[in-house]
């Protein structure tokens, strides 16, 4: 009698410290601590950046190039960097999701090293629809795109650009792989993922982390 006593106690006793870790976890308290991320995860020193390296806030995304939901955010995008280039820091990073993502990205940083880096993303999304068709891709047009803005054909090869730049677009990736991104565009306002796409709350969320103290 005494053995099925103590048996049940033990029972009793196990079924109420799973109900309470259980219930710890459902209100966070259990969980571990994630793993401090650092701002490097964020910005990298070859990251494409704008406004005011000094700010207390920072915002990032991830982007590619090939991806139409990136094409209308762009405009959106440029408009908030512009207006708030003396307050924010912005910074862009590549997740290659399409098939030419990785070329278009590669090409966008040989841009880069011409000072075309704005006008060469501002072209690719705009002809977008052309080379990156899913049903009938063109990724050569970006060469003839590109060169129109004076960057030598010769420096636009494939296998020449893939052989120079695909070290960062993979650490690009990799970072975003490690802070959650698992779709493009995806935003971080000083390290937090917004939820929402869109410029409303891409804006109450950079207003919001200017005024904490």
């Amino acid at each position: 009698m005494k053995n099925k006593i103590f048996i049940l106690v033990v029972v009793l006793l196990a079924v109420g410290s799973f109900l309470v870790l259980n219930s710890r976890k459902d209100q966070g308290v259990s969980q571990p601590v994630a793993k401090a991320i650092s701002a490097e995860t964020f910005v990298r020193f070859h990251s494409p950046t704008y406004g005011n390296p000094l700010s207390r806030v920072t915002v990032v995304e991830w982007f590619d190039p090939e991806c139409e939901s990136c094409r209308v955010i762009h405009p959106i995008f440029k408009k908030i960097i512009s207006e708030y280039q003396g307050r924010v820091h912005f910074a862009l990073r590549y997740m290659p999701y399409h098939n030419n993502s990785t070329f278009a990205a590669a090409a966008l940083e040989e841009a880069r090293e011409f000072k075309k880096y704005d006008e060469a993303l501002d072209v690719l999304f705009e002809k977008q629809p052309l080379w990156g068709s899913h049903h009938d891709p063109r990724p050569e047009l970006i060469v003839e795109y590109l060169s129109q803005l004076g960057i030598p054909k010769e420096k636009l090869e494939k296998n020449y650009l893939l052989e120079k730049h695909s070290e960062k677009i993979k650490i690009d990736e990799a970072d975003g792989k490690t802070v959650g991104v698992n779709g493009t565009p995806t935003f971080f306002v000083n390290g937090v993922m917004l939820q929402q796409l869109g410029e409303r709350p891409l804006r109450e969320a950079i207003e919001a982390s200017l005024k904490e103290d």
